[in-house]
């Protein structure tokens, strides 16, 4: 009886394959879901309190500059310095007299932001604040006191406001479907990573070729998986025991015990041959078990699968099993 090196194995990776392909569905089912996951979190975290929310007005507003003698006074007013100048007198002071008394300083100051984006004479004013009365509030007060700087000041002929929006929601860059992107990618990612874990670990007898890393004791068959393989294993068996006299086939599974007197039958036969049940065995129990047939001086003859997945050999073995002759 040869030793047992089932520790020392490799892998079947075809037998890895076929088992993968088979749990295919959990693979889908990982992807849905994390692909559920992964927008409903995104959703969740991304929900603004009513009192955090962001509202924005914008306004486009026209600067008559008046003409001098050097040109300079476009250079006086650019995109640089606007910003500046709606927090100090006299914009501001004139803004706040617009206002109610409720408004502060910061706070006006802090919602607007003025630049010039292209054209010197078109300048824009945002507004943003967390509520949309005080926003549309704030605008109207900008836009007062900048039509009145220009008719006082000296620098310009006039200032209009050529275009307002009303105050709306600041709605942020939504990015869902990337986020369910990223959770089904990672839901798939994870799931193969498990299985191939699993699969890896996974020692159940499947294949002759698990019982080869057991034991080097022949093959003989899968019994109780078709006719055809059935046949097989039967004549097998009948051709061992031509050979060897009495055979003894003992029922391998994994949490049966063996009676005392089921171990003086095995010891009295001329030979053995261990039948392992299907997918529900592992490689180290079954060299458990040989142990103890070489401990009691039981002649091991030969191996077999019980109750064997026939369209499972089929795929695995890329033939008809039985149809060796």
């Amino acid at each position: 009886m040869q030793g047992i090196k089932y520790a020392d194995a490799g892998m079947d990776m075809k037998k890895l394959v076929l088992c993968f392909i088979r749990k295919i569905r959990l693979v889908f089912l990982a992807a849905v879901v994390g692909a559920v996951l992964g927008g409903l979190l995104y959703e969740v975290s991304h929900i603004v309190p009513e009192s955090e929310r962001e509202y924005r007005a914008v306004a486009k507003i026209y600067l008559n500059f008046a003409a001098d003698e050097t040109g300079e006074v476009y250079q006086a007013y650019n995109g640089y310095t606007w910003n500046d100048l709606m927090a100090t007198d006299p914009i501001l002071d004139e803004t706040m007299l617009n206002l109610p008394g409720e408004y502060t300083r910061e706070e006006v100051v802090a919602a607007i932001k003025a630049e010039i984006l292209s054209d010197l004479r078109l300048l824009t004013i945002t507004v943003t604040t967390h509520n949309p009365d005080r926003c549309s509030a704030i605008m109207s007060a900008v836009e007062q006191s900048l039509v009145e700087l220009g008719n006082t000041a000296k620098e310009f002929t006039q200032i209009e406001v050529i275009q307002t929006t009303e105050a709306a929601l600041v709605v942020a860059d939504s990015r869902t479907l990337q986020a369910v992107l990223v959770g089904l990618v990672t839901a798939v990612i994870l799931m193969l990573l498990g299985m191939m874990f699993y699969y890896v670990l996974d020692d159940r007898i499947l294949v002759a070729s698990d019982l080869k890393q057991v034991t080097e004791v022949p093959f003989i068959g899968y019994a109780g998986a078709g006719e055809r393989m059935n046949g097989e294993y039967e004549s097998n068996l009948a051709y061992l025991s031509g050979q060897t006299g009495t055979v003894e086939v003992l029922a391998v599974s994994q949490h049966d015990t063996i009676s005392q007197e089921r171990w003086e039958e095995l010891s009295a036969a001329d030979g053995v041959v261990i039948a392992v049940n299907y997918g529900k065995v592992h490689s180290a129990f079954v060299g458990y078990i040989i142990e103890q047939l070489r401990t009691r001086g039981c002649r091991l003859i030969g191996t077999a699968i019980a109750g064997a997945d026939e369209k499972f050999l089929r795929r695995y073995y890329g033939r008809a099993i039985g149809r060796m002759n």
